[in-house]
């Protein structure tokens, strides 16, 4: 099954908000409710770019060797630093930015298509 938790952005509203801050913010509201034997990927345009199948493979890895595959998506401004380096993997839709918002529906999709994938199913052609 598939959890999507969404939480407010770091800024408060703020008409002016700080990236840095606001981007620290997030890192620490994301990163309580992470537990640490997880298999974490960050969704960021720096990260590796793979295929479908590749992903469907890593995803069966990741699932088999870890309590839990969290993926985490970056507000407005992306990830902090902090949260890329405690990923164990950095994923990327490719270098255009994207909302946040489009990037979970693509990224709900990638992960039915990798069971599709796994299951042998022609919905990924």
């Amino acid at each position: 099954g598939i959890e999507i938790i969404e939480l407010p952005e770091g800024h408060g509203g703020s008409e002016k908000p700080d990236e840095a801050k606001t981007k620290r913010i997030e890192a620490e509201s994301l990163m309580k409710g992470i537990q640490k034997d997880v298999h974490l990927v960050a969704l960021d345009q720096r990260g590796v770019t793979i295929t479908s199948e590749k992903f469907s493979e890593k995803l069966s890895n990741w699932s088999t060797n870890a309590s839990q595959v969290v993926f985490v998506i970056g507000g407005s401004w992306g990830l902090d630093e902090g949260i890329l380096s405690k990923a164990d993997t950095i994923l990327s839709f490719g270098a255009m930015t994207f909302p946040h918002g489009l990037a979970r529906v693509m990224l709900v999709e990638q992960i039915y298509r990798a069971k599709m994938i796994e299951r042998g199913s022609e919905y990924h052609k």
